[in-house]
């Protein structure tokens, strides 16, 4: 019964992850925001993850979305290691993983662009 619960626990979160990095791929970056970065938001990949998240959470929060970012950092951390493990699998498994790095980096770049948009509208 615990090993169920569990697993309903995991799939739970699994679902709610995509359901939020699939909510914030349809919000579109500004143009102030993909200047701030450095980059465009078509080359918004993981590898850029950790320094959007750092931004993101150096900017102040109009909104509480830091259980956001937490759930989207764990997330990211968890398909990371996943990729690690699958490397020997085969390239299926390490494109999933570069998919779900890329929509985690994007939600902190978008998170980074509601922040934005909080302060320069004051």
């Amino acid at each position: 019964m615990l090993m169920f619960s569990c697993a309903a626990l995991v799939q739970f979160f699994m679902s709610y992850c995509r359901s939020l990095l699939l909510s914030y791929a349809e919000i579109e970056l500004s143009a102030a925001t993909r200047e701030f970065m450095g980059i465009h938001s078509a080359e918004v990949t993981g590898s850029n993850f950790y320094r959007l998240l750092g931004l993101a959470r150096l900017a102040p929060s109009p909104a509480d979305d830091k259980w956001e970012i937490r759930v989207v950092s764990l997330y990211y951390r968890i398909v990371r290691f996943a990729g690690f493990l699958s490397k020997p699998i085969g390239s299926a498994a390490q494109s999933w993983v570069e998919n779900q790095s890329n929509l985690c980096a994007y939600f902190a770049a978008a998170a980074l662009d509601r922040r934005i948009a909080a302060v320069t509208t004051r």
